[in-house]
């Protein structure tokens, strides 16, 4: 339980706004299914979203956030493990439908403690290299970050980086090193304040108030530390 050594969390509207943005990834995700043979093939992009989906519900839960969405962190959480874990075509077509609809419900807004909700070789190997090239595609230049929807796509993935880092700390048991549980929080601490700090910068960049290079120097401090201990000691398992 590390909940009192988090001093700062996304913002409310960004975890929320992640939320949904993981929501619509998935349900394309589910109808690209369609068109892959192999199961196991089709679905790598639904097990990597719905465990997302999974760590930023929990650290909705555990910031105390009272947005709406709040209240239903609980059910999100479970039924993205439904469907991280679902095992047929039919059980994720279901278990998406559980989750949507878990979305458009309210609920009692209660403060969470961590725990391990997601698995890590999706987040580590899938997720954290998909949305962090994203993010550098989509903010090569103030120009195209500024452009359409691009800004708001940069601050959803950054926001879902944050809270993979944050939730990653239980789940030191499937690395290489499962004894170093200290270092391997460290690191996944460290990776949620670079990934954080560039999150602010893209909220102040999206918005016009902040520096463009201050948000570039930031991103690079995410890529130099995703290349650090994690690759250097942790990898295996969750690099397969």
């Amino acid at each position: 339980m590390y909940s009192a050594e988090v001093d700062e969390f996304p913002s409310a509207e960004n975890l929320e706004s992640a939320i949904d943005s993981l929501v619509e990834s998935l349900k394309r995700d589910v109808d690209d299914m369609e068109m892959i043979p192999d199961f196991e093939d089709g679905v790598l992009g639904v097990r990597r979203d719905a465990n997302a989906l999974a760590v930023v519900a929990m650290t909705l839960a555990v910031s105390g956030s009272d947005v709406a969405v709040a209240g239903v962190a609980s059910d999100l959480i479970e039924t993205s493990q439904a469907l991280a874990n679902a095992k047929t075509g039919d059980e994720v077509k279901s278990a998406y439908k559980a989750l949507v609809d878990a979305r458009s419900k309210t609920g009692k807004i209660s403060k969470a403690e961590w725990k391990k909700v997601a698995s890590l070789r999706p987040l580590m190997k899938y997720a954290i290299p998909s949305l962090s090239a994203e993010i550098k595609r989509l903010s090569r230049n103030e120009k195209t970050f500024l452009r359409a929807s691009n800004a708001r796509k940069v601050i959803d993935d950054s926001t879902v980086m944050v809270a993979i880092a944050m939730g990653c700390r239980e789940n030191v048991d499937e690395t290489l090193s499962p004894n170093d549980e200290k270092v391997w929080k460290e690191y996944c601490e460290r990776l949620a304040a670079t990934t954080l700090a560039f999150n602010k910068q893209a909220n102040l960049a999206a918005t016009k108030t902040g520096n463009f290079d201050d948000l570039k120097t930031a991103f690079k401090q995410v890529e130099e530390t995703c290349n650090s201990t994690c690759h250097e000691k942790f990898g295996g398992k969750s690099a397969e």
